[in-house]
């Protein structure tokens, strides 16, 4: 099962990465396999967990919550085309190519339903325009820098098999 999280910043523009781990940890701490840095991401936020043909997210004991399609949950599958939102960070979740990409659009929440509303410094951090790249990886053209505010020190950052931590871009595996 091919899992793609696909991130949309509040400008429109969307980002790809792959899944390809079993179990894959999303936090802000530096040792996740998915990291986050920003303030509204606990350190480890969530877990996804692919058996087989499903997928799943558990919240791992977020302040701010894991929220699938505006639900906040503790454990859920997740389906083609639902919307995963950590704080202040909105993925649409892509299961072997469904939805087409023409098609992703994430879930708007209805106001009673809805997941905090973010910070401003969080909304700022995602609307922060993309710093050049001293070195593309993999000849990606993805700034992770672009989504963190200025007192921000830390970097969108996978750990790969080793433990090392690797540089992510645009429609990169996490292994």
């Amino acid at each position: 099962m091919q899992v793609v999280l696909v991130m949309f910043r509040a400008d429109g523009e969307r980002r790809s990465f792959s899944i390809t781990r079993d179990i894959t940890v999303i936090g802000r701490r530096e040792d996740c396999d998915f990291r986050i840095p920003l303030g509204d991401i606990s350190r480890k936020h969530c877990r996804l967990i692919r058996d087989g043909d499903s997928l799943k997210a558990e919240d791992l004991g977020s302040s701010n919550g894991t929220f699938i399609n505006g639900q906040r949950v503790q454990g859920a599958l997740l389906g083609a085309g639902d919307t995963l939102t950590l704080g202040s960070v909105v993925f649409v979740v892509q299961i072997n190519g469904a939805p087409a990409d023409e098609h992703l659009a994430p879930m708007i929440p209805e106001a009673s339903d809805a997941a905090p509303e973010p910070a401003p410094e969080a909304l700022d951090a995602l609307d922060a325009p993309a710093a050049p790249l001293e070195a593309a990886p993999h000849g990606s053209e993805f700034d992770p820098m672009s989504i963190l505010g200025a007192n921000d020190s830390a970097e969108l950052t996978p750990l790969d098999e080793s433990g090392i931590a690797a540089d992510l871009g645009a429609d990169d595996e996490l292994d």
